[in-house]
């Protein structure tokens, strides 16, 4: 089965969820057009009938064509879907005069937009009946000679006798493994009673596993160690727990034993094993098994059984892709995950297969030896990859080494696939083992260029704008996403950048493999009725109506030549995600509303610096990006109508870095506390105009995760107002920041007000960081610094400079980030108040300590000392009064003024 078969499969699976809810639902109340759904909901069932006939054949030119069609079906029915749904969301909208009108039977906008459904469904059926009549149900049945698919091939997984090749970069990872298989079982399980340790070896097809395994298997010390009693067993695909004893059973008894069913071959594996120390490396263990955690632990626990008949000291080494397996067989707090070899062993690898080794680099011309070092960084780290194409090179030219090096650079490694010893079916395996709904998120990532970073979050919101989520609870597609995510990071197709934990990128031969099958990214769709998903463009003028995705990625955008962009792009009516983030654009067109299916909307770093008031009809819109947008001065007003939003996000690169805030935005639309789906607001500014609600505004938005900017709290008028911002049942909040504007304090109020405010905006315990900008009281609320904040790692007050006493922060058991900034009205500080306790118990886990512009702070006063345990920096800046550290740190500390880093 192709990719292109398993991902529409899925989409297929998905549309059907969606008819069959669409149907049952409320929206639809007219029995005519429930009819007519129900009667499309049959016909497309036939879809798929006509799906599984072309599974049945391979994938020639005429199963091609028939599948582009059955595409370009699936998406006029999903955007038919959409149209519906947006029309009940209209309807739903009763504050729109037109809209209320629309809920009348007598209603010509109800009458046309039912006959104008009628008739696409008609359409549809009449296509579907052809396919079912002409093409799906007459399909050959019989492969034609040579049109076997080029994924039906897997490399053959090598023996237990390693040849005379040597083994490249991998002595420290196999004196590892085998110093876990050798190891006291005492030692190996750090006291905890193993019966029998197992070590997985995970890993993305052709990392070199298997040659891994093979090290270790034939390493002078197992030998000794295990003597004869060492077992090997290629695992074949879709071996049962029958299948797989049987092949251990034969590689202890040496041969055939006769046997066949799993009681008699359990028995009989006993007899050979009992007492017996033993090594089993089990090669290859079921990489292809996608099936419930639960079916997966069940057949490794009976396979287990007979195993354990053996002596202390046996072990089971495995090898496999699937990080299912590895974590249901493992004894270990984690497999051994083997990751690619570093660039010179890589090279190593391609230079032994091209020129013979170094011996071989010496007798050939330089340059070749140095474009085979350019060619073998483009393997990242894979030695099949390189092994594969440095046997390709072997005797080459220069016109040749030439070529490869143009398609290694280009990312198309893996064109290279059919005279490279099949580096493709190796590393495509791993992708061919996935469930089809990650499959279908993961060939997403396909359309990004090589290299290209992108956000967790970010990710997932695409993949939900493209319907790849599935039916989830509403409010709940994000924790689906994020699930999707993990697994894939779980298979090794995502890594964090090396530089940018938070960042991600795709390895460059995981790219290639993706990309070698989507038609998209190769070429444009050859017609408007192509429905082709992504498109990733450098300019507005190479596209087609049928785009459901246009971003702009890995390109310098500021130097785009777009006039009235979302005018034009307004034109491919089927958009579902639309980025313009980084154009250079201030204005956004009002025909933006026209984008009825738009899901996903950024504007992110652009100098836009309004949104038309259009933007809030898209009522499928789930995220509007406006990231870093530092000249935007107001949001839309009726953005209250936009109930399908998720993601808001005002998010600024240097928030929670600096705490002077330039912001345009000088208020948030009235009522959009009404927003209640909302999981993204990043940030709020609290304004005194008539036209805002103010702070109460976040009253009932209690879904919102991750971090929140509170701006411009001084224009709070009260303690209720306060309250009625409800900040204590916000637990999906990580980090905080209450920001007060600069300027002096009234007299008439000397910071009484913000004290009772303060007190009111306590947060929920699950926060993790807290900033305190700008605050005017004269002394903090209890509740920070109470220990039921266990959660906090990090804590800045800054220029709060009335405050008197700072909080006793040292209660807080996981703090481990302290800075305190610009608070003048402090002189000493009492060491048992701040550390919290007068044992020295206080601030156990604090591991840096800032001490920034206290420009009055004398010294410290108190009898109570702070041990600090885990202090590794310490560093005062601008405290010109300070004469002493008193007790407080430790003694070894040194002391330099005004400016001084003391590192522990």
């Amino acid at each position: 089965m192709s990719i292109g078969e398993v991902v529409l499969g899925a989409f297929l699976t998905i549309i059907l969820q969606q008819l069959s809810n669409l149907i049952q639902s409320k929206i639809v109340g007219i029995h005519h057009l429930r009819t007519d759904l129900e009667r499309l909901k049959t016909s497309f069932e036939h879809v798929q009938e006509v799906l599984r006939e072309v599974e049945k054949s391979q994938t020639g030119r005429d199963e091609q064509k028939c599948l582009s069609d059955l595409r370009d079906v699936a998406y006029d029915v999903n955007d038919l879907l959409d149209e519906i749904s947006t029309e009940g969301l209209r309807r739903d909208s009763c504050h729109l005069r037109e809209v209320r009108e629309s809920l009348t039977e007598v209603n010509p906008k109800r009458f046309f937009f039912q006959k104008k459904v009628a008739t696409k469904i008609r359409e549809i059926n009449k296509k579907i009946q052809d396919f079912r009549d002409n093409r799906g149900l007459r399909l050959p049945h019989d492969p034609s000679p040579g049109a076997a698919g080029r994924h039906g091939h897997v490399r053959p997984t090598t023996g237990i006798l390693c040849d005379e090749i040597p083994v490249f970069g991998r002595q420290s990872e196999a004196e590892q493994v085998v110093g876990a298989l050798t190891a006291a079982d005492a030692d190996w399980s750090n006291g905890n009673h193993v019966s029998l340790p197992v070590i997985p070896i995970l890993g993305i097809g052709g990392i070199g596993k298997t040659t891994l395994a093979q090290l270790v298997f034939n390493h002078a010390h197992v030998k000794q160690h295990f003597g004869d009693r060492r077992l090997w067993v290629h695992v074949p695909r879709g071996s049962d727990v029958t299948n797989l004893t049987k092949l251990i059973l034969e590689s202890a008894a040496g041969g055939p034993t006769g046997l066949s069913d799993l009681n008699s071959l359990q028995n009989s594996l006993v007899k050979f094993l009992s007492k017996k120390r033993y090594l089993l490396v089990l090669d290859n263990l079921w990489n292809e098994r996608s099936e419930q955690y639960n079916r997966v632990s069940e057949d490794w626990s009976n396979l287990r059984k007979p195993l354990l008949a053996g002596a202390i000291g046996s072990r089971i080494l495995i090898t496999t892709r699937n990080p299912t397996t590895a974590k249901i067989t493992s004894t270990m707090e984690h497999p051994f995950v083997l990751h690619g070899l570093s660039d010179q062993d890589c090279c190593s690898v391609f230079a032994h297969h091209a020129f013979g080794g170094p011996a071989g680099c010496e007798r050939n011309i330089g340059d070749l030896v140095e474009l085979g070092k350019k060619i073998s960084k483009g393997c990242c780290g894979s030695p099949l990859a390189a092994r594969a194409l440095g046997s390709h090179l072997r005797g080459a030219d220069r016109s040749r080494f030439d070529h490869v090096l143009d398609s290694v650079s280009k990312g198309d490694i893996l064109q290279l696939s059919e005279s490279a010893d099949g580096i493709l079916p190796s590393l495509e395996s791993t992708y061919h083992q996935l469930p089809p709904h990650l499959k279908q998120c993961l060939r997403f990532c396909g359309v990004f260029p090589k290299g290209f970073r992108f956000e967790k979050d970010v990710l997932i919101r695409l993949w939900m704008a493209q319907g790849y989520l599935g039916e989830a609870v509403k409010g709940a597609e994000d924790a689906v996403g994020v699930k999707y995510f993990n697994s894939l990071v779980d298979y090794l197709f995502f890594k964090p950048a090396h530089d940018d934990p938070s960042s991600n990128i795709l390895p460059t031969i995981r790219h290639s493999t993706l990309v070698c099958d989507f038609p998209c990214d190769q070429q444009p769709p050859s017609s408007n009725k192509q429905a082709s998903t992504v498109l990733s463009i450098e300019s507005f003028y190479d596209q087609t109506r049928g785009l459901y995705t246009l971003l702009l990625a890995g390109i310098n955008r500021k130097c785009l030549q777009l006039q009235n962009p979302v005018k034009k792009a307004a034109r491919l009516t089927r958009l579902r995600v639309l980025d313009l983030g980084n154009c250079d654009i201030e204005r956004l067109h009002d025909s933006i509303e026209d984008l009825i299916h738009l899901r996903y909307l950024s504007l992110s770093s652009t100098r836009i610096k309004s949104l038309p008031e259009s933007v809030c009809n898209l009522l499928n819109l789930q995220t509007l990006g406006l990231r870093n947008c530092t000249r935007l001065e107001e949001l839309p007003k009726n953005m209250k109508n936009m109930f399908n939003l998720r993601h808001l996000d005002l998010h600024h690169d240097d928030d929670f870095q600096m705490e002077t805030v330039s912001t345009a935005l000088s208020s948030m639309p009235k009522d959009m506390g009404k927003l209640v789906g909302l999981q993204t607001l990043s940030r709020f500014v609290v304004s005194k105009e008539w036209q805002c609600n103010g702070i109460k505004e976040l009253a009932k938005l209690n879904n919102i995760h991750g971090d929140l900017r509170l701006l411009k709290l001084h224009n709070i008028q009260d303690e209720e107002e306060a309250k009625e911002a409800d900040l204590c049942s916000k637990e999906y909040l990580t980090r905080v920041e209450l920001q007060w504007g600069y300027g002096r304090t009234p007299k008439q109020e000397d910071g009484t007000k913000e004290e009772v405010v303060l007190r009111q905006l306590k947060v929920h315990t699950n926060l993790r960081e807290l900033w305190i900008v700008g605050y005017k009281g004269a002394f903090f609320p209890r509740w920070i610094g109470h220990t039921s904040y266990s959660r906090l790692v990090r804590v800045r007050l800054s220029n709060c400079r009335n405050c008197k006493q700072l909080p006793p922060l040292g209660q807080l058991p996981l703090l481990e980030d302290l800075c305190v900034k610009g608070i003048d009205a402090v002189e000493y500080v009492g060491c048992s108040e701040f550390c919290g306790s007068k044992d020295g118990t206080g601030f156990q886990s604090l591991r840096v300590l800032r001490f920034e512009s206290m420009r009055n702070w004398k010294g410290w006063y108190g009898d109570g000392a702070c041990k600090l345990p885990a202090l590794r920096e310490l560093v005062i800046m601008d405290c010109p009064l300070l004469h002493s550290l008193c007790h407080c740190f430790p003694t070894q500390a040194k002391l330099f003024f005004p400016k001084v880093l003391i590192v522990l």
